[in-house]
């Protein structure tokens, strides 16, 4: 039922994505708003994930990850209502996306925190991986789904029909038992346990290198996820059907990797694995750029989505694995700030592409994720040898 729930949010969520990227694009034809609205979630994302990943260690999971579910239904229909009476500007638009960010930073990591809490620890890496294909099955077939009801039904009922499915997540999610949080011995305050759940990180070798890594990676990579609408209608001169088309080939890749990891276990060298997802996905990059043509595009995105998995699905697994419970949801709220630091990469992406080209700008973002790729395995011995 928690796996159902968030195939249903997450699939709201990618088709929202798609839909509102392409819609800032052809209300502006702007690459900078595009940007800007893209990461509207970053910001409260960045400041609320702290605070989530408390909340998630110290009050009752399933309630948290239901209101959040609800309130991000909720706010697509707010969108579409407004786009029915004809009100819609593209402000509003990022106030919604910043809201959703805050939604879901207090939804994530009492989400993930809580699958330790069902399965057995010899089964996480499994647990993560039909996880994390909850996500690729949903980037797999959502985008082109929402690309394809975008001129056929137009915008205004994609999102009516995002409201209804976030919606429908929140009636999945309330048939799994109640998952209170583990006891706590001592009350400390909100600002204590934030403090003591970075301590715990910097104690922890292994889970500190595999965070310094998703978080460089995620900013070097995900910005160009963000702005595949952009790269698309430049080079290829997609429109939005084909842009879905690109979305879906993220997902195919995300679900061959997640079904390639889902039975690794302790020993197969999963720190090696982990290592790679980002030469995969400066090698994808590069042959996005090298070879302008749409079927290029498509394989780059394959590539990018199997890259993707490595560094999440197996990062969080290895994370968890190593990590007690008591502060299980506070490390995976670090991690979540991941997504909060992307106008750091997304920001300087759109401007560069508005600036120099599609080409050129994502041409540097992948010779930096080859080089930080080729540091990391010679700097983080801990993540080479995780098994």
């Amino acid at each position: 039922m928690l796996w159902f729930g968030m195939v249903l949010s997450m699939g709201g969520f990618q088709m929202q994505m798609v839909a509102r990227g392409i819609l800032v694009y052809n209300m502006t034809d702007n690459a900078f708003i595009t940007g800007i609205v893209g990461m509207g979630f970053a910001p409260s994302l960045l400041v609320v994930s702290l605070y989530g990943g408390v909340l998630g260690d110290r009050v009752e999971r399933r309630v948290l990850i239901q209101g959040s579910q609800a309130a991000n239904g909720i706010l697509a229909g707010i969108v579409a209502i407004l786009m029915f009476t004809g009100s819609l500007a593209w402000g509003h638009l990022f106030a919604v996306s910043v809201a959703q960010g805050a939604m879901f930073a207090l939804q994530m990591p009492a989400r993930q925190a809580a699958i330790p809490s069902l399965v057995g620890k010899d089964q996480l890496p499994n647990a993560f991986a039909l996880n994390a294909m909850a996500m690729s099955m949903m980037t797999l077939f959502a985008p082109a789904l929402a690309g394809v009801l975008y001129e056929v039904v137009g915008p205004e009922n994609v999102y009516v029909l995002v409201c209804a499915v976030m919606l429908s997540a929140v009636i999945f999610t309330s048939l799994v038992p109640k998952m209170p949080p583990p006891p706590i011995t001592d009350k400390q305050s909100v600002i204590e346990n934030i403090i003591g759940g970075f301590k715990y990180i910097g104690r922890n070798k292994l889970v500190l290198n595999l965070m310094i890594y998703s978080v460089i990676v995620a900013l070097l990579s995900m910005p160009f996820r963000m702005l595949v609408q952009v790269y698309a209608k430049d080079v290829y001169g997609s429109d939005a059907s084909e842009v879905g088309v690109l979305l879906t080939a993220l997902g195919l890749g995300g679900l061959v990797g997640t079904i390639s990891i889902a039975n690794l276990r302790k020993g197969h060298r999963r720190g090696w694995i982990v290592l790679l997802g980002a030469i995969v996905a400066s090698a994808s990059l590069g042959l996005m750029v090298s070879v302008p043509v749409y079927a290029a595009g498509i394989l780059g995105m394959v590539g990018m989505g199997l890259a993707e998995q490595a560094r999440w699905a197996l990062g969080q697994s290895l994370m968890m694995e190593n990590t007690t419970d008591e502060y299980r949801a506070r490390v995976m709220s670090v991690l979540m700030m991941t997504f909060g630091l992307m106008p750091l990469g997304m920001l300087p992406l759109g401007w560069a592409i508005k600036e120099f080209g599609a080409r050129p700008s994502v041409g540097v973002i992948s010779i930096v994720l080859l080089v930080f790729a080729l540091l990391s395995i010679v700097l983080m011995p801990r993540l080479r040898r995780a098994l």
